[in-house]
């Protein structure tokens, strides 16, 4: 009996040193989060470098990437060709990544979950949930098995809207004896830009009406809706082009039922002027000249005069 006694306890000494190895063996949990951290600031670093190539190589060759409308792309080649086909697209930004967990589930392999938010330089921000699972390579390196993007892009038309959000204040423009004064502010609820406008001649009766700015989710694209008092109504949709400026192509029908077309176009100059030009305008069919002004904004009005 004591023999026998004897020999369970060695072996249960052996299998007590076995699993203290194997412990030994594993990461510390601070070094753990270090290296997750590190492939998260390599991660970030790439990918604001728009280097879809060093993204790519944060993956195992066998990796998988599914995205929020759960489209897989399977192996380094086919998320390298994704992300170049994303960055052709997308405007550049900043990326900031917060982990929120960090679990190892098995021998060498590690499930990170966190919030990846995307700004572009406009201030426009997108959020999106993600969950990552990160192998031990046999170099000690640890690598990307699997990204999943856990739901789609959930920004408010009020965060779309920031990128036009510097049109917000008073503004006014003086042509050929003429004085258009436009007044930009957000909706109650943040999700539109509205304005009103009014027109001043020296010789003739004025004109006022009304602006309103919203995001069109299915087309992707800023909608304007506007009206005058003269009973012309117009619609349009906005674009960026590359040099930062903002245009919306206007379609309308005057009080006549003439149609009405025109494109506008706003450059800011500095931060408190506009260049505003008219290109294109056709007015049932007739070409219109192009113009171009400078739109200036005004300081607050004093207390007084509110």
């Amino acid at each position: 009996m004591k023999r026998f006694l004897l020999a369970i306890g060695g072996c249960v000494l052996a299998v007590a040193a076995a699993q203290w190895a194997a412990r030994a063996a594993e990461p510390a949990a601070d070094d753990l989060q270090a290296q997750i951290e590190k492939t998260v600031a390599r991660y970030t670093k790439a990918y604001e470098a728009r280097d879809a190539k060093a993204l790519a190589l944060l993956f195992t060759p066998q990796a998988e990437y599914v995205d929020a409308d759960g489209t897989v792309f399977h192996g380094r080649d086919a998320i390298e060709a994704e992300y170049v086909a994303a960055f052709a697209l997308d405007r550049q930004g900043a990326v900031k990544i917060e982990l929120t967990s960090i679990r190892p589930v098995a021998d060498g392999v590690v499930v990170e979950e966190g919030v990846s938010t995307f700004t572009a330089p406009d201030g426009a921000s997108s959020q999106t949930r993600y969950t990552a699972t990160h192998v031990r390579q046999s170099d000690g390196a640890w690598l990307l098995a699997s990204v999943r993007d856990l739901e789609p892009d959930r920004v408010s038309p009020h965060d779309r809207l920031q990128a036009l959000g510097w049109l917000v204040g008073a503004w006014r423009e003086e042509v050929r004896g003429s004085v258009i004064d436009t007044r930009w502010s957000w909706s109650e609820d943040g999700n539109y830009l509205l304005s009103s406008f009014s027109l001043k001649r020296a010789e003739r009766r004025g004109l006022q009406g009304s602006h309103r700015i919203g995001w069109d989710a299915e087309r992707k694209q800023f909608r304007s809706w506007v009206f005058d008092a003269s009973g012309c109504a117009a619609e349009g949709w906005w674009r960026e082009s590359a040099d930062g400026a903002w245009s919306v192509d206007l379609s309308g029908v005057d009080l006549a039922g003439t149609r009405v077309l025109s494109t506008l176009t706003y450059s800011p100059d500095g931060k408190d002027a506009l260049v505003v030009r008219t290109e294109g305008a056709l007015r049932g069919g007739e070409s219109v000249p192009d113009e171009m002004h400078r739109v200036v904004r005004q300081p607050p009005q004093p207390e007084s005069a509110k």
